[in-house]
């Protein structure tokens, strides 16, 4: 049978859904129906709408034709009133077995300049507000627990009489909120709308973990990131936003989510959207996943609805188109923003080879490809590592031989850093802006290109490295890097490994890097008893007051904590919060859930 049908939002039974009343001028884009299949052959499908024509079914984030075996899908319906009333249409799925339909129900609206609607969201902690305003300026939605408010989000600049649709997302589970619009007319002047009051719900129970914080000084102002990858239940949310008391503030649990799914990433845009990368927890180690798997990045709105994606399959093809014979099995752990609006990820291939150190046989080994897609989401300019680097050089072996875990753009010279786990270096790649070769320019780290100043080698080197980061605003020449340095593999001597549980140990520190000498110097380093050892996960981020903050991602059964210290001699933690059930695998410190906005 065909089991799944999810109905969101609001509706009178589990065949009608609403979109509740939509501004004209203004659109809302929502998830009316997931479908999972959970027989043993491909079902198709062609789902399509007839009634009201103010509706549309969003391509490229919908379901397609097929729906293979243990997949799921979901239809992103968009409804954009080009005339106020009541509009109905009927969702039919089109499938050849257990069909499905949903009638879908809209009202527009023609607001009035100084009129406004607040409604729910598909996300129990985020509000849709739809403001007019009477006069022309800078719009935006202050909230808070009551009048007071406390907190906004970005801005958009809106003549009068316009509206403004704004997603209010960064408030507490289960609470009573106070919003307001207000308009900044400019020379200092505004105006507002009434206040409105809203009621938030919350996620399921047995998707949020325990958290407990403790501060001891005065944070960096903000909100927390969090990114777990594996949890007890394989149910816990895999990306959400706390508040520095740790309360939950917002989350995203997609609905076509698979069992083996796992979110490796997920950003911040500066149009106000996130980015999530969704891959499989095996990465490829053991070849192919199923081609049933959700591997995707995924833009969505604060609410977690899908705005565009690109899937394995589409980026292969992509590749394809380039003249690459490369194959990815994943796309996973990393997916970088860069200036211009490109999506910077990283995936994986793998190749056969004879005769490498330590086997007999053919052996398959696994190495990791950057691709750069455009704003079309098209490929442009890729890398792959078994191009460029030395196969035979195998610290941790084969097949997972490189493991990167990171791609950062460098602003000094447009190129790029990659993260290579195993290999546990930083490699700087010629990427130019997308003209570059793709040549390796230096390797930072063990049997690299750069001497240690002030350090013994090879084991105060990094090693198992996660999540580099710049400090300050110097990225070329002469610059500063921080690391997580898990010390997963660590070399005490040369050829001599430490054993976790008893030698291993993890340390944060902060590098002045010499890109003409080619030296390194620890400037600083936290480093942590052997029973913190923190095998995989984690990394850093410098904060604006100075302080560093890092995640101690994988700690005795399955637990985590994120820590934010002042980089002195003796560094002293100011705010901590800890986890159990669930390794997170990225915890960073952001100024709010708005770009440009410190909360």
């Amino acid at each position: 049978m065909l089991a799944g049908l999810m109905a969101c939002g609001t509706g009178s039974s589990d065949t009608v859904f609403s979109f509740g009343s939509v501004a004209l001028s203004t659109h809302v884009a929502r998830i009316p129906i997931t479908v999972r299949n959970t027989t043993k052959a491909a079902i198709t499908m062609s789902p399509t709408l007839s009634g009201g024509s103010d509706f549309s079914i969003v391509s490229g984030v919908s379901c397609g034709t097929t729906l293979l075996p243990a997949a799921a899908c979901s239809v992103v319906v968009n409804f954009a009133p080009t005339s106020t009333g009541a509009q109905t249409t009927t969702l039919d799925m089109g499938m050849n077995s257990n069909n499905q339909r949903l009638q879908l129900r809209a009202s527009g609206v023609q607001l009035a300049a100084g009129q406004s609607i607040l409604s729910a969201t598909d996300n129990p902690l985020v509000a849709r507000y739809t403001y007019a305003p009477q006069t022309a300026g800078d719009v935006s939605i202050q909230f808070g627990l009551d009048t007071t408010y406390g907190q906004r989000t970005s801005t958009q600049t809106v003549a009068a009489g316009a509206p403004a649709m704004f997603l209010v997302a960064g408030m507490q589970a289960n609470s009573t909120y106070h919003l307001q619009a207000v308009v900044d007319t400019g020379g200092g002047s505004t105006s507002t709308d009434t206040d409105h009051s809203f009621s938030t719900s919350s996620f399921p129970a047995n998707r949020l973990p325990t958290l407990t914080v403790t501060t001891n000084g005065t944070p960096q102002p903000g909100i927390e990131f969090m990114n777990p990858v594996i949890d007890t239940a394989i149910g816990y949310l895999q990306a959400y936003a706390i508040d520095l008391s740790g309360n939950v503030i917002w989350g995203y649990d997609y609905p076509d989510r698979q069992g083996d799914n796992t979110i490796q990433s997920f950003k911040l845009l500066p149009n106000g959207d996130m980015l999530v990368l969704i891959c499989t927890g095996s990465q490829g180690v053991s070849g192919p996943p199923p081609a049933s798997d959700l591997i995707a990045i995924r833009e969505i709105d604060l609410s977690g609805v899908p705005v565009q994606q690109v899937t394995l399959s589409q980026v292969n093809a992509g590749l394809a188109a380039l003249g690459s014979s490369i194959s990815l099995d994943d796309l996973h752990h990393d997916v970088t923003v860069l200036p211009n609006g490109h999506w910077v990820v990283l995936g994986n291939e793998i190749r056969s080879y004879n005769g490498l150190p330590g086997t007999t046989a053919a052996t398959n080994v696994l190495g990791d490809v950057v691709i750069d897609l455009d704003t079309s989401l098209k490929p442009v300019w890729f890398w792959a590592e078994l191009d460029h680097l030395d196969v035979s050089r195998a610290p941790v072996g084969y097949p997972d031989w490189t493991h990167s875990n990171a791609v950062v753009y460098v602003p000094g010279d447009g190129n790029l850093l990659v993260s290579s786990r195993h290999q546990s270096w930083i490699m700087k790649i010629d990427y130019n802006d997308g003209a570059g070769t793709g040549n390796v320019i230096w390797r930072l780290g063990y049997q690299g290109d750069f001497t240690l100043v002030n350090g013994t080698e090879p084991q105060d080197w990094f090693y198992g490295q996660h999540q580099p980061s710049f400090v300050g605003t110097s990225t070329t020449g002469n610059f500063m890097l921080t690391l997580m340095d898990n010390g997963f593999s660590r070399q005490l001597s040369p050829g001599v490994k430490c054993t976790p549980g008893t030698t291993c140990y993890t340390t944060v520190p902060i590098l002045q890097v010499d890109e003409t000498a080619k030296t390194a110097t620890i400037l600083w380093r936290d480093t942590f008893d052997p029973a913190k050892f923190s095998i995989f996960g984690g990394g850093t981020t410098p904060l604006a007051n100075g302080d560093l903050e890092f995640d101690l991602c994988s700690q005795p059964n399955l637990s985590s904590e994120a820590d934010e210290v002042t980089v002195t001699s003796t560094p002293q933690t100011i705010w901590s919060v800890s986890t159990n059930g669930q390794n997170l695998y990225r915890a960073n410190r952001m100024p709010s859930m708005y770009p440009g906005v410190q909360w």
